[in-house]
């Protein structure tokens, strides 16, 4: 074992740098993500769930592309002592397992990953250091004239015998990459339709694309960039497709968005029931009609008796000017 990557051993055992700095990259994402739910008021489950159902469809879609490129063998699927968890398949199985999670819950995917997008990238960038202990991520070997400056340039598994082999790091550029896509899609302001996260995620499969010409193969660590179309790699493949999906996405969102209603709580007093407020003032006048309806109403009888009252004195009197 690369004697970089032991941070403890237990026994026989050793906990490895590069499981921990996994684990700190998910604790990033999971705790940025539980932020941004608390802000934006969204389901306060949101990215534990994600958490839970996230890991198992990364591992096994990062195992099964891994044996899909090459790189570990398929009876090798459920040993995990084997390193080989490829990302594009594992960040894929990802996706689609939260978002099947989000239709049975009924809740809206694009407000999902808008949240948890932003952890996700800065999850990745430090998740992306893993590859500094496995000595991973590595480009070419830097020449014994060039300058040599960590973290541009890091170790390689000659480095350990020999004490000079090094070369270009480019999981470092991962890392900027990530860390830069981290804070794009938390301070975008233009939110409609999931323009948040699917912008950061195409560039940040473009990126990736570019990326992995820059790799080059150490077989010391069992690394292999299998070429399957003349220059092209398996993981370009994946990652080309994915690509494709997401800018085709977009420009369909483009131009079929989906129109959201505006909560209540959103509108103004006067305009939460416009047509109460104007049939207010008309009710009015006809509530005050009906009680003068009714006092007119009471009055009559009392007029009626009066009148009836007063007509006995009168031919009383009537009579007694007759007699005289």
């Amino acid at each position: 074992m690369n004697p970089l990557n032991i941070a403890f051993l237990i026994g026989n055992a050793a906990l490895t740098w590069n499981s921990i700095m996994l684990a700190l990259g998910i604790l990033v994402a999971v705790v940025v993500s539980g932020i941004l739910v608390k802000k934006r008021g969204a389901y306060k489950d949101l990215a534990l769930d994600a958490c839970i159902i996230g890991i198992p469809a990364g591992l096994i879609g990062g195992r099964l592309f891994s044996a899909l490129s090459g790189k570990i063998a398929f009876s090798a699927f459920f040993d995990l002592t084997q390193n080989g968890l490829n990302l594009p398949g594992a960040l894929l199985f990802i996706g689609v397992g939260i978002t099947i999670w989000l239709r049975i819950k009924k809740i809206s995917v694009d407000e999902a990953f808008d949240i948890l997008t932003p952890g996700t990238f800065f999850g990745l960038a430090v998740g992306r250091w893993s590859d500094f202990f496995l000595c991973d991520g590595l480009g070419a070997q830097v020449g014994e004239n060039m300058p040599k400056f960590f973290p541009l340039v890091t170790f390689t598994p000659q480095y350990f015998s020999d004490g000079a082999t090094v070369a270009y790091a480019v999981f470092f550029l991962d890392f900027l990459v990530c860390f830069a896509l981290g804070l794009t899609a938390l301070l975008m302001k233009d939110r409609k339709n999931g323009r948040a996260y699917r912008l950061p995620i195409i560039l940040y499969l473009f990126a990736e694309f570019i990326l992995e010409w820059m790799r080059v193969e150490w077989p010391e660590v069992g690394v292999t960039r299998e070429i399957v179309f003349g220059e092209v790699r398996f993981n370009q493949i994946v990652l080309m497709t994915l690509l494709l999906f997401f800018t085709g996405l977009s420009l369909y969102r483009a131009k079929h968005p989906i129109s959201v209603p505006i909560p209540d709580t959103e509108l103004k007093p006067n305009e939460e029931e416009p047509d109460k407020a104007e049939e207010q003032p008309e009710e009015a006048p006809p509530a005050e009609a009906d009680t003068e309806a009714e006092e007119h109403a009471e009055e009559a009888p009392a007029a009626e008796a009066d009148a009836e009252a007063e007509q006995p004195v009168e031919a009383s009197n009537g009579g007694e000017g007759d007699a005289e």
